[in-house]
């Protein structure tokens, strides 16, 4: 069975030709953000307003009260990894790059803009999306070229260059969407994998060459422990769990997937030594760690592959009726069940909020393995710990 190498390296275990790179390393003081749902901070929602397919309704939201942002806008009970990575820097709440479409609403671009959408591809997927990563890469070049068009005074043409550019996950829904049409785990590797790479890795050359220095990059998190994939596949006897409960034919695709991206973003590191920093955070052994010891960071141990926002079966999980939306539900004994998900108790205890996406509480613990240099490469001068290079603050979480 494949295993992904996890990436935690201390400063004497990196070579001296990884560190050169970090000698030009300064705190950023912008974010840009791309990415998929798990990145996206009301995009979609503007995009498709009133849009049954992607309205979030109670209790989406009920963890965090955002002030100053049009209702609930992320797939989560609260805030999500780029949230907490702007209020540990102080800086305001990455607004989605659509905010200014929204007559007569204030936004704030001053440290940073979100350009990623839920249900983004890596890989133009036109068929079941029309967002995909080249597509939020040039709604950036876009906004760049304003910018130096017409310099603003609350959001400064320096922050462009001086920013972290930010890809916590994409390419989950390049093969999400497979698995959604019953193509196999095994043929998704095969077809699917290196094209979605491709894309992923041309799109951080073109920020290197649009001018980017510091730049992280997630990978994929193991689908195969995802209650949506699991829920879908109960029963299957042709597949094979861990000691997790996780499906390893598909966590093999995402082990495929990451090992290609390290390997290509690594090359990418090697050929841009001279003030470029290519992070890679470890988002599959990160949730790994969560997973397999919940109770050390706060979750019940008894549902670690639980939905917090669902409804019965063995992962609380059911896709005739999602988090807050109602409707009948099949009973195995015959009949249906009307069920309404407006409520879920004790979200903090979970790391699953609705089969598909995870919880505040676990993006508050993934966005601080992110930011004190756990599963994370290349080191950072003076460290691993972004936390303290930049001293960061973390009393707002």
């Amino acid at each position: 069975m494949l295993e992904i190498v996890r990436f935690c390296v201390t400063r004497n275990a990196v070579s001296e030709k990884n560190l050169l790179p970090n000698l030009f390393f300064t705190c950023p003081e912008a974010i840009f953000v791309f990415g998929d749902s798990l990145s996206d901070t009301g995009n979609l929602q503007i995009a498709f307003p009133g849009n049954p397919l992607t309205t979030l309704n109670p209790p989406y939201g009920e963890s965090y009260t955002f002030t100053n942002e049009p209702g609930r806008n992320r797939y989560c009970d609260g805030r999500i990894v780029p949230d907490f990575i702007a209020q540990a820097f102080g800086f305001p709440f990455i607004e989605p790059i659509l905010l200014k479409n929204v007559p007569g609403f204030p936004i704030n671009f001053t440290h940073g803009v979100n350009f990623a959408y839920a249900g983004a591809t890596a890989e133009p997927k036109t068929t079941f999306t029309p967002i995909y990563l080249e597509f939020e890469l040039q709604q950036f070049f876009t906004y760049k070229a304003a910018l130096s068009n017409s310099p603003q005074s609350s959001t400064p043409l320096s922050f462009v260059s001086n920013a972290a550019y930010l890809i916590l996950e994409i390419g989950g829904d390049d093969f999400f969407y497979e698995y959604q049409k019953g193509v196999t785990p095994q043929t998704v590797l095969q077809n699917n994998v290196s094209n979605a790479v491709a894309a992923l890795v041309s799109t951080v050359e073109n920020l290197i060459q649009s001018g980017a220095k510091t730049i992280i990059v997630g990978n994929q998190p193991p689908q195969g422990c995802n209650p949506a994939i699991l829920t879908a596949n109960s029963g299957n006897p042709g597949l094979t769990k861990d000691s997790n409960g996780c499906l390893i034919e598909y966590n093999q695709v995402d082990i495929e997937f990451n090992s290609q991206l390290q390997s290509q973003l690594t090359l990418l590191q090697d050929l841009n030594l001279l003030g470029i920093t290519i992070i890679q955070f470890d988002f599959y052994s990160a949730i790994l760690e969560l997973i397999t010891n919940p109770a050390k960071y706060g979750f019940n141990p008894s549902t670690p592959l639980q939905v917090c926002c669902g409804f019965g079966g063995e992962y609380n999980f059911n896709p005739f009726v999602t988090c807050g939306n109602s409707g009948s539900v099949p009973l195995p004994s015959g009949g249906s069940i009307f069920v309404n998900i407006t409520t879920a108790p004790n979200p903090q205890e979970y790391i699953q909020w609705d089969g598909v996406h995870f919880t505040q509480a676990a993006y508050k613990a993934i966005a601080t393995f992110l930011l004190e240099g756990r599963f994370v490469i290349p080191a950072i001068i003076p460290g691993v710990n972004l936390a303290q290079a930049c001293n960061l603050n973390f009393s707002q979480f």
